[in-house]
């Protein structure tokens, strides 16, 4: 083995400045990290700079003598209690800590334990090795190639569509929901926390004890919350964690691939849950889809999608797309099975065995029919008399209310958009999100719903989401009275209609006095006006003298 860079742990001829990675074998690691060069476990682990710390610890590039490879060595040394002069490796507890840290202690032992059994996730990097030395405890996981989800959704142009997402974010799925099924939580699901590798799959990270990722008043810990990805039971002290806390982190991060954005904090959507999705976007999104991201990430708990499976299954299993899946596999099933039998030059055409097979199963079910209606005599002339439209009303009924979980999608285009909002129950239905864009409108006033989705009348199914899109009122604007009034009331009279005050010239004024409003420059009251544009008004100097 050549000299390796403690930057990248590639050899790289002893070169000071590292011509792969740019690391300067000159840099000092900071206290309290580990210095550069440090052996580990016997000599088996060369320590590299630090990729990164939290209030859990630190983690280095390094490299394993016995697997001739560059790996990620995790280091536990809790923030604010306890601490490394610079250039030693022995770690010092603060006085009167010592019970604390071995508390904490055992808990990321017990943590780490849990996921190194888990290496059968695709999903999660393996964790070769775990051992304690210098006084603190080490995991050993595998070094990978990556490039972080935010890079690579910029790369993408801000947002990646839900074909690639798909395909993207299922195995995370599953490695969440074996997690959960281990009694591991993640509790910090969020873009900062996912890598893509150079195969285009991706990897979830970030793990660390619950301590850091929950507010507690009397924890040393500060928490380390993801902003606009952590639920809101992780701001509230005396709530438990659990699948539906990591439901939260996931949807949100996936709300951010097929956006471009984060939700707002959980904590400011407490008091209003909109998701504003930009009009581009969810044309684009599949209903089922738009239902499974209002689901994962409803504020309360109790509302929210409770399972990773749950959450596969609003994510997969749309009836429609099941069914179109469903018609496409038997059609292609058939399609092989002609191309299967297509003879040989002379025979009788692929196409013609598959019309053939058609008027044979017909046949067959002719005379099948035949024989049964013989075997089982009806009275048929109950299936050859009209029904009245009571009886066709009754039956359409009946066949509609054979799914307890479908119901009929309510009119809301020309309703006030807060008043539904306001009125709407935590057993509602379904759920009411406003697109991102409002609208303007010459027939819907300001407030109002002008259009949604789905549209009223159609079948869904109970908890469906219904996006809607809210008029910004009429393009042109009535112009407001506002002569005598003082500037001040003046603006907010034009803000209030949606205008955008300028002050204007000053006129002497023999019935206004000085001060207040005259009129418009340019305008009547009572003219129209595009809305948002620029009033300029005119002020009175008082009587001319």
């Amino acid at each position: 083995m050549g000299q390796l860079c403690l930057g990248c742990m590639k050899e790289n001829n002893g070169e000071k400045i590292c011509p792969l990675c740019g690391f300067d074998s000159a840099t000092e690691q900071p206290a309290p990290f580990l210095p550069l060069g440090v052996k580990l476990q016997e000599g088996n682990y060369l320590v590299g700079r630090k990729i990164d710390n939290n209030a859990e610890g630190a983690r280095y590039i390094g490299f394993s003598e016995k697997m001739d490879s560059p790996v990620i060595i995790h280091e536990f040394m809790p923030a604010g209690i306890c601490g490394r002069a610079k250039g030693k490796t022995n770690v010092v507890v603060r006085s009167g800590y010592e019970e604390e840290y071995k508390k904490l202690n055992d808990r990321f032992l017990g943590y780490y334990r849990n996921i190194a059994r888990m290496k059968e996730l695709s999903a999660i990097a393996p964790i070769f090795d775990i051992f304690t030395e210098n006084g603190v405890s080490y995991t050993v996981e595998e070094y990978f190639d990556s490039i972080p989800f935010t890079e690579y959704i910029d790369r993408r142009g801000g947002n990646i569509d839900w074909n690639t997402a798909r395909q993207l974010f299922m195995p995370i799925i599953t490695a969440l929901s074996s997690l959960h099924e281990a009694a591991i939580g993640h509790y910090a699901v969020s873009p900062e926390n996912i890598y893509v590798l150079p195969s285009g799959k991706l990897r979830l990270g970030g793990f660390a004890i619950e301590d850091i990722r929950k507010t507690v008043s009397d924890s040393e810990f500060e928490p380390e919350l993801m902003d606009g990805c952590a639920a809101i039971e992780q701001y509230t002290e005396d709530e438990d964690l659990d699948e539906a806390t990591d439901v939260y982190g996931f949807t949100a991060t996936l709300f951010y691939a097929l956006t471009g954005r984060l939700p707002e904090n959980s904590c400011d959507r407490k008091s209003d849950g909109r998701l504003p999705i930009p009009t581009a976007v969810f044309k684009k999104l599949p209903s089922h889809v738009v239902t499974a991201l209002a689901g994962g990430l409803q504020v309360p708990a109790k509302k929210r999608i409770a399972t990773f499976e749950d959450m596969r299954a609003q994510l997969t299993a749309a009836p429609t797309v099941k069914a179109i899946q469903t018609e496409a596999s038997r059609n292609e099933r058939q399609s092989e099975a002609a191309d299967g039998y297509a003879p040989k030059k002379g025979g009788v055409p692929g196409y013609a065995w598959a019309v053939l097979s058609i008027l044979s199963c017909m046949l067959i079910l002719l005379v099948a029919g035949i024989f049964w209606i013989r075997e089982h005599p009806l009275d048929l002339g109950m299936f050859a008399t009209q029904t009245t439209e009571e009886e066709q009303s009754a039956e359409s009924s009946t066949e509609e209310s054979i799914d307890p979980n479908a119901i009929s999608v309510p009119n809301l285009v020309g309703k006030n958009y807060t008043d539904i909002i306001a009125k709407q129950s935590a057993d509602s239905e379904y759920t009411i999100i406003k697109a991102n864009e409002e609208i303007f409108s010459d027939k819907y006033a300001e407030g109002q719903i002008v259009t949604q989705s789905p549209e009223a009348g159609n079948k869904a199914e109970r908890g469906c989401v219904i996006v809607v899109t809210v008029s910004k009122g009429y393009a042109n604007r009535e112009l407001p009275a506002i002569a005598g009034q003082t500037v001040d009331a003046a603006v907010g009279t034009l803000n209030e209609n949606g205008f955008i005050a300028s002050p204007g010239s000053y006129s002497p004024s023999d019935t206004v006095e000085a001060g207040k409003v005259i009129g418009y420059e340019n305008y009547n009251a009572g003219d129209l006006a595009p809305y948002g544009s620029k009033i300029s008004i005119k002020i009175s100097t008082g009587p001319e003298r």
